[in-house]
């Protein structure tokens, strides 16, 4: 659910290869996040980001955890990427923010390299990525910078989420809505917070998840899922006043409550 670029198409950044290429900071191109639905984040955004996007969990096929940010209702339509590229919400979170750099690991050795979407770079427009004496621009020092901590927050996130599924905390949700044309949309393969189980959790286990934030997650999450119907009527505002607004399957109505019941 969450976008990640397709390995073939990123290079190693190396000074000899594009040290005479620029990027244009100017005027950033989101396209390449045009037809996903969801954007990754680190549980450190979520205080930011759950006022706007419905933020929920996703289990990888490696049985991992990942936090997204609900993005878009329907499979290739982005409701936050313009016509432009441009990113249309209020909040950007900082795997966009990094883009079009990304860390790749070696999976023998556990080292990483900085690599690039080589497509967004050019030879003419903007800022260089080098300096004449191929050392990276101040520009360029602070996005690896960013990079590297962003990796590190999902690292955390992924720990922060194994935690709440320890707890047995999280379980598998659907969502449904009718837009203002009548059609019926669902979003499926995602995971939220039992609210009703965690009201219920031993005090020591609390303490784990407190200590390690993740008790904090859990409930920034929970309000989040306000901004479902949120995500409906931005849906709608291209063609017609929403008929309907979001419902998710089984989650509390005190995390999501539905003005209007979807039909299933």
């Amino acid at each position: 659910m969450s976008i990640e670029p397709n390995p073939s198409t990123l290079a190693i950044l190396h000074r000899e290869t594009h040290g005479k290429l620029r990027l244009n900071r100017s005027a950033p191109d989101y396209g390449f996040a045009r037809d996903s639905v969801t954007v990754a984040l680190t549980s450190g955004e979520v205080p930011a980001a759950c006022t706007e996007y419905p933020c929920v969990m996703a289990r990888q096929p490696d049985g991992s955890l990942s936090l997204l940010a609900v993005t878009g209702l329907q499979a290739g339509h982005n409701l936050f990427v313009g016509p432009s590229g441009a990113w249309l919400g209020q909040y950007l979170p900082s795997t966009l923010a990094t883009w079009p750099f990304r860390l790749v690991r070696e999976s023998d050795e556990g080292k990483f390299f900085v690599a690039v979407q080589p497509q967004a770079l050019n030879a003419s427009v903007g800022d260089p990525l080098f300096n004449d004496q191929g050392e990276e621009s101040p520009w360029l020092l602070e996005r690896l910078r960013q990079l590297t901590e962003t990796d590190a927050g999902l690292q955390e996130t992924a720990q922060q989420l194994a935690l709440l599924d320890a707890a047995k905390l999280l379980t598998e949700r659907s969502m449904q809505a009718i837009l203002a044309d009548g059609r019926d949309v669902e979003l499926n393969g995602f995971m939220t917070v039992d609210e009703a189980r965690l009201q219920t959790l031993d005090e020591k286990t609390l303490h784990q998840l407190h200590t390690s934030g993740a008790l904090s997650l859990a409930y920034l999450h929970l309000l989040s899922l306000r901004r479902f119907r949120h995500l409906v009527a931005r849906s709608g505002q291209s063609e017609a006043d929403v008929a309907d607004v979001a419902h998710v399957s089984g989650a509390s109505e005190t995390a999501a409550k539905p003005a209007r019941k979807a039909a299933a």
